[in-house]
């Protein structure tokens, strides 16, 4: 009898009033114009590759990140010695100021620009432990405590694998294919007659890029917060709509070639990162260069200049890709909305770059990541 009293509140009960409720959803969901998707699959596989990007994850933190860490990067936070300091200001903790070395010093200037990192380093380090604040001067509401390197060498290296198995993947696509490297065969699907499908690379890369920013716009909420995570949140949120409407709408080959100019500088960075942590300045020095030449020549000159200038040109003259996504909004208009937002985020990081170029030019070295907080 009780059981039958609670029968109204539940789930059967409000069965009848939920069907009634109106879902509509966009025609390009309901029936995607790529037919070269094999519906449901291509569509459940994202979810289940995010799953396995998780599981990678963990495996490779147990069994090789974490070793791999403990015996490059020396122990920083806890050294007494002058040869430990020594190695932990050159091996990637935050070193927000570096003094300039006086002319008339007798000491070298390399000497003393390295005590000038240690000593820096230290009072910044101090201050941090003393008061929970990630600018190492005032005291923080919600206290924090420093990420050591061996954490981030881990971050980086996990990130590395991400962005390298997807570049590789894109370079595959581009030695296999013949329209990566020419823009107006992104379209020649949508011509009178014109030919192309959805090869089954094509899917893998969709669904690896996918997958993998997908796992990245999840993981992010409890990895080392850095100064852009809004810029990122927001990044990600634009890149996974980017992928998934030029994946159910056939923008396949254009999306391929932006997740391949996104992905392609990424490797650089993390294993700079990773040189850096480990102590070896000369190796990120490099690296960083190589990273910083690429992002910017990718993001911020090929990205707008042929990719999205390609689209006015050549999608806009199109009427066939003129896909409806809500009313007299089409899909193409809401992807190059997105697009130019991830080109406001490229001048964004660009920026930064450019700091962190200038700050090692100026300390003769690279310092760690200018988003890091901690």
């Amino acid at each position: 009898m009780e059981a039958e009293s609670t029968m109204p509140l539940s789930i059967p009960f409000l069965l009848p009033m939920i069907q009634r409720v109106p879902i509509v959803l966009p025609s390009f969901l309901t029936n995607p114009p790529n037919k070269d998707l094999d519906l449901p699959k291509d569509l459940t596989d994202l979810l289940w590759y995010t799953l396995a990007w998780a599981v990678l994850r963990a495996v490779l933190s147990r069994l090789v990140f974490q070793p791999l860490a403990e015996h490059l990067v020396p122990p920083t936070g806890g050294a007494s010695s002058k040869r430990a300091a020594t190695k932990a200001s050159v091996s990637g903790i935050p070193i927000e100021v570096v003094e300039p070395h006086s002319s008339s010093s007798s000491v070298s200037p390399s000497a003393t620009t390295l005590e000038s990192r240690v000593r820096r380093n230290s009072t910044y380090s101090e201050k941090k432990h003393e008061y929970g604040a990630t600018s190492g001067e005032y005291p923080s509401s919600k206290p924090r405590h420093p990420v050591d390197d061996r954490t981030k060498f881990m971050l980086s290296a996990w990130k590395f694998i991400t962005y390298g198995v997807s570049t590789a993947i894109g370079l595959w696509i581009m030695f296999t294919e013949d329209w990566m490297l020419d823009p107006p065969k992104y379209w020649e699907i949508f011509h009178p007659g014109g030919g192309g499908h959805m090869t089954q690379l094509d899917k893998l890369y969709y669904k690896v890029g996918f997958s993998a920013y997908l796992y990245h716009s999840l993981a992010i909420y409890w990895e080392p917060r850095q100064k852009d995570f809004l810029v990122m949140c927001a990044h990600h949120v634009f890149t996974l709509a980017l992928i998934f409407l030029s994946y159910v709408v056939p923008f396949y080959r254009v999306g391929c070639a932006i997740l391949f100019l996104h992905d392609m500088s990424d490797p650089f960075m993390e294993l700079a990162k990773m040189a850096l942590y480990a102590g070896k300045t000369k190796l990120a020095d490099g690296l960083f260069a190589s990273f910083a030449f690429v992002f910017i020549a990718t993001r911020n000159y090929i990205f707008p200049f042929y990719v999205i200038r390609g689209i006015f040109v050549d999608c806009y003259s199109l009427e066939a890709t003129a896909t409806r996504a809500f009313g007299p909004i089409a899909v193409r208009d809401v992807c190059v909305f997105c697009l130019c937002a991830l080109e406001v985020f490229h001048i964004y990081w660009a920026s930064l770059i450019l700091k962190m170029a200038k700050r090692a030019v100026m300390d003769k070295g690279v310092s760690d990541d200018t988003r890091n907080e901690d």
